[in-house]
């Protein structure tokens, strides 16, 4: 049972705001700390502090009012210049935006917060006492997408609250042997429960009732409201509301004619308005699709917000200095994408510091300046968003990677040798790949890159790689603006129609016999003097032609080009995919209609290209090229 009986809505409205207020503030702690002398940033970050500590104090959250509290007092004195800030100031100003983070996760469950750490409040009293507070260990943020580490053993007196109490939660969830308890302390700290004071009976009975169920019943109160909560601009609203007017009223106009035409009214006039209600239809549910999809559009701002915290504490960690550069927050994405986007653009950010930038005496002695520099750019290009993640670090060395691959057993070495440099630096994305020797709690475990490729490719878009020894790397991320509607090309083979992502096409060349050359075994055809591999779709899909193809699809996917070789075109179309319950077949990402009625799939090209470098690729290939020939 919820801890906040009856103040349920206060909570999901006061989690919401903060937890946006409490990120905002994150980013411009990190200005801050270029501009300690900024009084706009110090007594924006002072509000928003105040603000928070009003909402847990309506709620009763006397720990978190006390670590408001005193931060506030903080940033009081640096604003009116009673103190300067330092980076032992910043750190301690950081740990505690990260214990209000966790309090919020542990509200979210439900639960009243614990006291913030002891230490903590013991540091926040020192730096307004005007003492040197203890530096504070920076904890490596937890890779992504990696398997949840089991929980480790700290002293007892890390885990005990501003009252000296045991932690009672970690206590419970100890005795039960519960593997995975809810963090209330730092998702990166580590939590020991070995050195714990024996505790009566009674007093494990008096545990706070946070403890009284196991961690694995309670569940998250608003992360599904969170996952479903978008705020939208009323001038929208406003204008979905508009045109659903608009198309109420013709709606109207053609009620009325296909009366007068059941009638038997079927002159020039009658059928010229219908040809104009139809025509005026059309253009409205047009402008009303693009209406609805801007209200799921969100700045790509609320996410990259996320990153200067997590590069600079990183950065501390290794004893470099980052600047993380943001350009293009206002431009657009469909939120659903945004969150999918998250995990890659963690990964991304962290190599860039981790194995991207060098330490400060490294770029001392290559001549670079002592700061590195990081930046993370996006911007709109005609129907999709271009997201840039560059760094004037080391670089990347190709034969490094393809040595490291070998070793690793990766590939094979007739392929290392057939790999050129472009080649080589996708080899990063495939799983277990690491040019580290040793694993550290930042990176070593070949988990990450591949990752990253997989989460893009499923939002059906690609990441390009550039890099040059000594001035840096550059990775490009290219997305569809949303996966709502899906811009694509009908094809059909052996009379049936298919759709592929028209992100992925280039151009539509015809195929003939004379330019169909073969190549190691593969049908190739030159096309501007690049030699281009041709695949059968009907092959891909394990089916036979029933006629020779006549025309070849030039596609681009992340590692490749190619030709698709299919019978004839449909057209183009925007298409909304519809998922296939239950059923996942070879190379087929979903279905849609089209306009007769008609289902068609639409391809997963990805998928099946893999297919197509199977040991019989080259059996296909010959087959191919015979029937080309006859």
């Amino acid at each position: 049972m919820s801890e906040f009986s009856g103040m349920d809505d206060l909570l999901q409205d006061f989690l919401t705001e903060s937890t946006e207020l409490l990120s905002d503030v994150d980013s411009k702690l990190v200005e801050l700390e270029k501009r300690p002398d900024d009084k706009h940033l110090l007594n924006d970050i002072f509000r928003g502090f105040h603000t928070i500590k009003g909402g847990a104090g309506f709620l009763n959250v006397d720990a978190m009012v006390s670590l408001c509290h005193r931060t506030e007092n903080l940033f009081d004195k640096l604003r009116n210049g009673e103190m300067t800030l330092t980076p032992e100031i910043m750190d301690t100003i950081l740990s505690a935006t990260a214990t209000v983070q966790d309090m919020f996760v542990v509200m979210q469950q439900g639960r009243m917060p614990v006291a913030a750490n002891a230490g903590l409040l013991a540091s926040l009293d020192a730096v307004l006492q005007g003492e040197v507070p203890p530096a504070p260990v920076i904890a490596a943020p937890a890779p992504v997408a990696a398997a949840p580490a089991p929980v480790a053993v700290a002293p007892a007196s890390t885990a005990a609250d501003a009252n000296g109490e045991p932690p009672w939660d970690v206590l419970y969830n100890a005795l039960l042997d519960i593997e995975n308890p809810p963090q209330v302390a730092d998702a990166n700290q580590e939590v020991v429960i070995d050195d714990l004071p024996a505790v009566p009976a009674a007093a494990v009975r008096a545990a706070p009732a946070a403890a009284k169920g196991p961690a694995t019943m309670q569940q998250p109160m608003s992360q599904s409201s969170q996952e479903t909560t978008i705020r939208i601009d009323t001038v929208r609203l406003d204008q979905v509301l508009n045109l659903s007017g608009e198309i109420g009223l013709t709606k109207n106009r053609l009620t009325t004619l296909r009366t007068d035409i059941m009638a038997g009214k079927m002159d020039s006039v009658t059928l010229k308005a219908l040809d104009e209600a139809i025509s005026q239809l059309d253009l409205l549910v047009g402008d009303l699709q693009n209406a609805v999809m801007k209200t799921r559009m969100q700045p790509i701002g609320r996410l990259f917000q996320k990153y200067p915290r997590l590069a600079r504490d990183l950065a501390r960690q290794l004893g470099k200095e980052v600047d993380l550069v943001l350009i293009g927050e206002e431009t657009e994405l469909d939120k659903t994408m945004l969150e999918d986007l998250n995990d890659p653009l963690v990964h991304l950010v962290r190599n860039a510091v981790d194995h991207g930038c060098e330490t400060m005496a490294e770029r001392t002695a290559s001549g670079k300046p002592a700061q590195a520099t990081v930046e993370l750019s996006a911007v709109q290009v005609g129907d999709h968003i271009q997201i840039e993640i560059t760094d004037n670090g080391r670089g990347m060395r190709p034969d490094v990677i393809r040595k490291k691959a070998l070793e690793k057993g990766l590939i094979d070495a007739e392929t290392a040798n057939s790999l050129d440099d472009k080649q080589c630096l996708q080899l990063i994305f495939m799983p277990g790949f690491s040019t580290k020797d040793q694993i550290s709690s930042i990176s070593g475990r070949g988990v990450g890159m591949d990752v990253v490729k997989t989460n893009i490719q499923k939002l059906n878009g690609r990441i390009d790689i550039q890099s040059v020894v000594g001035e840096g790397s550059r990775f490009t991320i290219t997305l569809p603006l949303t996966l709502a509607i899906l811009p694509v090309l009908v094809v059909r083979v052996c009379d049936q129609p298919f759709a592929v992502p028209l992100a992925m096409v280039r151009e539509i060349i015809p195929i003939k016999s004379e330019q169909v050359q073969e190549v190691s075994g593969r049908a190739t055809i030159v096309v501007r003097d690049e030699i281009l591999p041709v695949k059968s779709l009907a092959r891909l899909l394990g089916w036979q032609e029933t006629e020779v193809p006549s025309f070849g699809v030039l596609m681009t996917s992340a590692e490749h080009s190619f030709i698709l070789a299919v019978d004839s075109f449909v057209g183009r179309d925007d298409v909304v995919i519809k998922p296939l319950q239950n059923i996942h077949p070879h190379g087929v990402a979903g279905a849609t209609l089209s306009g007769d009625g008609s289902v068609v799939l639409v391809l997963d090209m990805e998928d099946l290209l893999h297919s197509g470098t199977s040991d019989n690729a080259a059996v296909r290939s010959s087959q191919f090229i015979e029937q080309i020939a006859a």
